[in-house]
């Protein structure tokens, strides 16, 4: 049970990983071409939603989860406007994609940047000491 536990938290710190192993799993594993990044992306942005905050949370000790989540929704809320004003009649799941695809592109650039931030803070933690 410990050793799932580790497994857990090197994913979830990892997201990346996730996305590479996934993407070659797929590659190896369906006949479809040109899908294996879409679907890794798709659940990689997933594990995103709970990467930021453990990461915020392990190097400055808070909580934004629920911040994550509430401009998660706000994100959807913009698209689902600007689609309801371009277009007559919304169709939900190409929608959806839309958000989802952003929503990856936006979590990953949140990520990397909490870990640039953090390498630079630990950095500057270290110089002065």
């Amino acid at each position: 049970m410990a050793n799932l536990s580790v497994i857990l938290d090197i994913l979830v710190l990892c997201p990346f990983l996730v996305l590479g192993i996934l993407y070659l799993v797929l590659k190896k594993f369906t006949k479809k071409s040109g899908k294996h990044f879409s679907k890794s992306a798709d659940i990689t942005t997933i594990i995103l939603f709970f990467s930021i905050p453990a990461t915020v949370k392990f190097f400055w000790s808070f909580d934004i989860g629920f911040t994550v989540f509430i401009i998660a929704i706000l994100i959807a809320m913009v698209f689902t406007v600007i689609e309801w004003r371009t277009k007559k009649e919304i169709e939900i799941m190409p929608l959806f994609r839309k958000i989802w695809r952003f929503l990856f592109l936006v979590l990953s650039f949140t990520y990397m940047a909490i870990l640039i931030v953090a390498l630079i803070h630990q950095i500057i933690i270290h110089l002065n000491s």
